[in-house]
């Protein structure tokens, strides 16, 4: 017996239907299985951007904190330094600038009386060699003399 095209027909589809009647379970549990993947990835991505922003917070209240602390330590250092110009300005306004004032004095006063001692011992210089002169002379005329 011989099976015609309508009979291969009707057998194909006998075994279509029958098949997607097997296959529809399949593609439902493959598309419940999709859309729970997709429910726990979508779950687990809100709970790690929520780590992610709970972290993010944290390291910039840390951070706020560190520079807040920073800038206290900058004040405190600033405020120092200030402290310390302040002191060396009044040590060299009360101690070495009167200190440099003596000593200028000293050195003028110093110098003035050498200047005017110069010109005195250049002078003495004059009249002993003009004495010389005058000695060397009065010394040939008594040795003619005697």
């Amino acid at each position: 017996m011989a099976l015609t095209n309508d009979d291969l027909l009707a057998i194909s589809q006998l075994l279509d239907v029958k098949l997607k009647a097997e296959i529809q379970p399949i593609k439902n549990e493959i598309q419940a299985v999709k859309t729970e993947l997709h429910n726990e990835i979508q779950a687990v991505k809100a709970e790690l951007q929520g780590e992610i922003q709970s972290v993010k917070t944290e390291l910039q209240s840390e951070i706020q904190s560190v520079k807040a602390e920073l800038q206290s330590e900058i004040q405190s250092v600033k405020a120092e330094l200030q402290s310390e110009i302040h002191q060396i300005k009044l040590f060299q306004e009360n101690i070495i600038m009167p200190q440099l004032n003596t000593i200028q004095s000293c050195y003028t006063s110093t110098y003035d009386r050498y200047r005017d001692s110069v010109e005195g011992y250049e002078r003495l210089q004059a009249d002993n060699e003009i004495m010389k002169q005058i000695i060397m002379e009065h010394s040939e005329q008594l040795q003619k003399l005697a």
